[in-house]
């Protein structure tokens, strides 16, 4: 066990004002946080971990003390704010005060523009930068239980102490590389993506089984998504342990409004206020005019799309991997499906392409650009050790 002090742990609002005074005179701390989300609607925050280069701190929500001023930490952009993988983190301050992230390093983000890979655990990315191992033995502990364990709060800490030096390890880099504006501009849409609701396209994109429905049935769909997370709130339960996925899919494909036939799909257990409130959802989506139904894009490719996306992703990775850039932070599947439609499918120039855009614009947009016009074609180059694609 390591031979860490002990942290100072915060259970009342005088100490936890304290702590945020502190925070905001270093003017930047590293933090995670460690929830319960399996078996409620919102996720249970059980403990805030802080950290500076010289002091750390356990703060315990429940203990009694309210994490909004803390929150509200998180969220002024004139302190810098240190995470790794903080997507779930950087949410919950929505949840919290209803305000975004602001001033946000992710440490994950940003290793994979300068070549350590994406997405990379701490425990290895402590490692690579900074040397730190990390005793990781405590992953599927019980947070809610107290008193804190001395086996808890060494995981707590070590998941905060490396942050701050492993971030100037990674900053270093960057500014060889010239990336700074780059890790400012993917932090920035991190932070973004983690505010407020999934939007309505989101949503849908998200529950299993939409391919294969029709707009009016994304309709019902859509509808009984809404009504499964007012129910999942009232219950504060997972939505998908209030209707999984595929019922829902199916009643939407079904359009039921007797209960009795809704009471008859497998695996459906809901009381009948419950059913009747699921099949008013799909009697009011039903009744919707055809031009408010959803209309999601259609994800099959055609045999000339495929071809494209496999040379497309194949030069991208040869490039990302000369380059110190990771191809999975780069693109994904979707983002290279929308590049390579914009021209292919008439109509589809103008939707937003993250691959035009922004950091990624400058990395490989001329690239692509050339690929996919027509200007320049590919051979194999030979290089020191091994072959290489390269577009002339």
């Amino acid at each position: 066990m390591p031979d860490l002090p002990q942290p100072e742990i915060v259970t009342s609002s005088s100490a936890l004002d304290d702590v945020c005074r502190r925070l905001s005179d270093a003017g930047s701390f590293a933090f995670d946080t460690e929830f319960v989300g399996e078996d409620k609607f919102q996720p249970e925050l059980c403990l805030i971990q802080v950290a500076t280069d010289t002091w750390h701190a356990l703060i315990d929500p429940l203990g009694g003390v309210d994490s909004s001023p803390f929150w509200a930490l998180v969220a002024d952009e004139s302190v810098r704010v240190v995470v790794h993988a903080g997507a779930e983190d950087l949410a919950l301050c929505w949840q919290h005060i209803g305000k975004p992230a602001a001033n946000v390093v992710d440490l994950q983000v940003i290793a994979g523009l300068v070549g350590y890979g994406y997405p990379m655990s701490l425990t290895r990315l402590a490692r690579l930068t900074v040397g730190a191992r990390l005793h990781k033995s405590q992953t599927l502990t019980d947070w809610r239980r107290r008193p804190l364990t001395r086996e808890q709060i060494v995981y707590a800490v070590d998941d905060v102490i490396h942050l701050e030096s492993m971030c100037r390890a990674i900053q270093d880099r960057l500014m060889s590389l010239g990336r700074e504006r780059w890790a400012e501009e993917e932090c920035l849409r991190a932070c973004r993506s983690a505010a407020g609701p999934a939007e309505r396209e989101q949503k849908l994109r998200r529950l299993r089984g939409t391919g294969s429905l029709r707009r009016r049935e994304l309709a019902i769909a859509e509808a009984l998504l809404e009504e499964r997370d007012k129910l999942a709130e009232e219950y504060n339960r997972p939505p998908r342990s209030v209707l999984r996925d595929h019922l829902l899919v199916e009643m939407a494909r079904r359009g039921w409004t007797d209960i009795q036939q809704i009471r008859s799909l497998r695996g459906l257990n809901l009381k009948a206020a419950a059913v009747r409130r699921l099949a008013d959802a799909v009697e009011k989506a039903k009744q919707l005019p055809q031009e408010n139904w959803p209309d999601l894009p259609n994800d099959d490719d055609s045999v000339e799309e495929e071809v494209l996306l496999s040379l497309v992703s194949a030069v991208l990775r040869d490039h990302c991997a000369a380059n110190d850039l990771s191809y999975a932070l780069l693109a994904n599947k979707q983002n290279l499906r929308t590049l390579i439609r914009s021209y292919t499918r008439s109509g589809e120039e103008k939707l937003p392409i993250l691959l035009k855009t922004g950091w990624r614009r400058t990395a490989v947009g001329d690239l692509l650009d050339r690929l996919l016009s027509g200007k320049a074609s590919i051979r194999v180059a030979d290089a020191p050790g091994k072959p290489y694609l390269k577009v002339v």
